[in-house]
C-alpha cells in the first residue's frame, strides 16, 4: 500500500504529548500542547519542540525570555491539557481557563504545570526554520527538570502514565515494557 506523505508521518506515532509553557517579558504565561517533541542530543542535553508557524505565542514567548518548560501530560489531566490548544482572548491564561495550575520551576523563570508528574526545563539554544516547512524547531538546552515517579533511580513511565498522540483526537497510553539486548 502506497502512502501519501502526510499519512506516512502517522507511522512515526504515537508520540509523547507535552504541555509546553512559555512566558513573555510582560509576565504573561502561555501553555500549549504539542506532540512533536523529543530528545535531540545527550551531550549536551538538548530537546526540541516543533511549533507550527503563524501566530503561536509559544515561539514568540520563547524568543522573548529564551526559556520554556516541557511538561509531560499524564492521563489524569490529559483532557485539560489538550483543551489548552483553544484560541483564547489576548491575555487569557490557558492553565487557569481549563483548571490547571502553575508552580515555580527550579532552573528557569517560566512556570511549570503543577499537575505534571515530570517536567524538563530548557534554555532556548536555537530556533531552526526548515526550508518550506510549516513548523519551526525550538531547540532547548536542558537545564534540569523534575520527576515525581521514580523506580530504581530512573523515571518510571508506568507511574507517570503519559499519553501519546497519534493524530487528531486519537491518543494512546504507554503499553507493556519489553527489554532487549543492545549490541553497543
Amino acid at each position: 500500500m502506497e502512502l501519501e506523505p502526510v499519512k506516512a508521518l502517522f507511522l512515526l506515532s504515537p508520540r509523547l504529548t507535552a504541555l509546553v509553557t512559555t512566558m513573555g517579558k510582560n509576565g504573561r504565561v502561555n501553555a500549549a500542547p504539542y506532540s512533536f517533541v523529543g530528545p535531540l542530543s545527550i551531550n549536551p542535553a538538548l530537546c526540541y519542540v516543533s511549533v507550527g508557524k503563524g501566530g503561536k505565542d509559544t515561539e514568540a514567548f520563547a524568543l522573548e525570555t529564551r526559556q520554556f518548560v516541557v511538561n509531560l501530560v499524564s492521563a489524569d489531566f490529559a483532557q485539560k491539557a489538550v483543551n489548552c490548544e483553544a484560541k483564547l482572548a489576548l491575555g487569557e491564561n490557558e492553565l487557569e481557563k481549563f483548571g490547571l495550575h502553575m508552580t515555580a520551576s527550579s532552573k528557569v523563570v517560566v512556570p511549570s504545570v503543577k499537575e505534571a508528574k515530570a517536567t524538563i526545563e530548557c534554555e532556548l539554544a536555537e530556533v531552526l526554520d526548515p526550508k518550506d516547512s510549516d513548523h519551526v524547531l525550538l531547540i532547548g538546552k536542558v537545564l534540569g527538570g523534575k520527576c515525581e515517579c521514580e523506580k530504581d533511580g530512573k523515571p518510571d513511565l508506568d507511574a507517570i502514565d503519559p499519553i501519546m498522540h497519534v493524530a487528531k483526537g486519537h491518543f494512546r497510553k504507554v503499553g507493556e515494557r519489553i527489554d532487549l539486548e543492545r549490541n553497543k
